[in-house]
């Protein structure tokens, strides 16, 4: 048995990845002609490459659910059309204990995933966005969108560049209960200065504030340099060059979500982001419980061309029902963990159904 849970686990799991590097490659060709028609100013050829490379952990990360069902609909398949499934079940193996050993290879992936996701992602795709965003800029002086803008209370606040414990360019408007400009700040630099656990703070320097009175100047101060005391440390400015919910890992969006919170912001959609990175590894094997009960059942003596046509089509129909029941968890209210699951649910309830059908 050892043997041939070896057999079937190294089959499926050289079909994953040759899914996987298949997928990888065909979507970073996408992301290369895309960014083709930005090149400009110093955004060159060369920086369009670097741009791919570091773009390649989220394109995995992306497609490692669909790259488990088209892998493991191939490696059984093949078994199958070689007729080794029929003699490991006339053997007296059950299509439960393949399954499990087809399920092993994907576990795998989906531990290596988190890790990518986690560790490498984040840190990969904000240096990619911040080498594009200067590249393009450089001969530019101002590019829209640039920047972050971000609210703290009535706090207003916009920073040109994040780097790391410093912050390049920023802005603070505050505003009043009445929503009246009441004074703006503007400082060269901040950096962030964790002198102990409770004594954490950004020093800003080459300060200018302005008082207002309505719409009108009152008065004008210029600083060396200000404390400013604040719960937005490195880690958490540092997620908000990614904007995307998709490209933070799972302990920046915890943080997030718990900061605007406490800030009385809506969080929705970095709690729908958040869940989709948790239950990622529940989805992935529950398009591969999918795919192998597919195996057994209607695509039993199916053509490989076929196999990978019917996981592409699995694939993109369980992407769309997440992606529809996504905004309709904000627009309705309901939780997005229900939004996330319901999908999930589904694929193992087909999938339990034909397993147990097949015997």
């Amino acid at each position: 048995m050892k043997r041939l849970d070896y057999y079937l686990g190294s089959t499926v799991g050289l079909t994953i990845v040759l899914a996987s590097l298949g997928l990888v490659g065909i979507l970073g060709i996408f992301t290369f002609l895309e960014q083709v028609e930005d090149i400009r100013y110093n955004y060159t050829t060369s920086k369009v490459l670097l741009y791919v490379v570091q773009s390649m952990p989220r394109i995995f990360y992306e497609t490692v659910p669909y790259a488990a069902l088209i892998g493991c609909l191939a490696g059984l398949g093949s078994l199958a059309n070689n007729s080794e499934l029929i003699v490991m079940r006339a053997a007296g193996v059950s299509t439960w204990t393949i399954a499990g050993s087809a399920m092993k290879p994907t576990l795998l992936l989906v531990a290596f995933a988190l890790l990518v996701g986690e560790y490498i992602l984040p840190d990969v795709e904000r240096s990619a966005r911040a080498n594009r965003e200067r590249a393009m800029s450089e001969e530019n002086a101002f590019v829209a969108g640039r920047g972050v803008w971000y609210r703290e209370g009535n706090v207003y606040m916009r920073f040109d560049l994040i780097q790391g414990s410093v912050i390049e360019g920023v802005t603070h408007y505050y505003y009043d209960d009445d929503m009246m400009l009441t004074r703006s700040l503007f400082a060269d630099r901040a950096v962030f200065h964790p002198v102990s656990q409770d004594n954490r703070y950004w020093l800003m320097e080459g300060v200018t504030l302005t008082d207002f009175d309505g719409v009108r100047e009152v008065s004008r101060a210029t600083l060396p340099s200000l404390q400013w005391d604040t719960g937005l440390e490195p880690d958490l400015l540092g997620a908000e060059q990614l904007v995307q919910p998709d490209k933070m890992s799972i302990s920046e969006l915890s943080n997030k979500i718990g900061y605007m919170r406490a800030q009385g912001l809506n969080s929705s959609k970095f709690e729908l982001g958040y869940w989709r990175k948790v239950l990622q590894p529940l989805a992935t094997l529950a398009l591969v419980f999918v795919a192998i009960s597919f195996i057994f059942g209607p695509l039993r003596e199916a053509t490989m061309g076929m196999r990978v046509v019917t996981g592409l089509v699995i694939g993109i129909v369980f992407k769309f029902v997440q992606d529809l029941l996504a905004p309709a968890s904000i627009v309705f209210g309901f939780s997005p963990m229900i939004a996330i699951l319901i999908p999930i649910v589904i694929c193992l309830v087909v999938g339990y159904g034909l397993l147990r059908r097949a015997g």
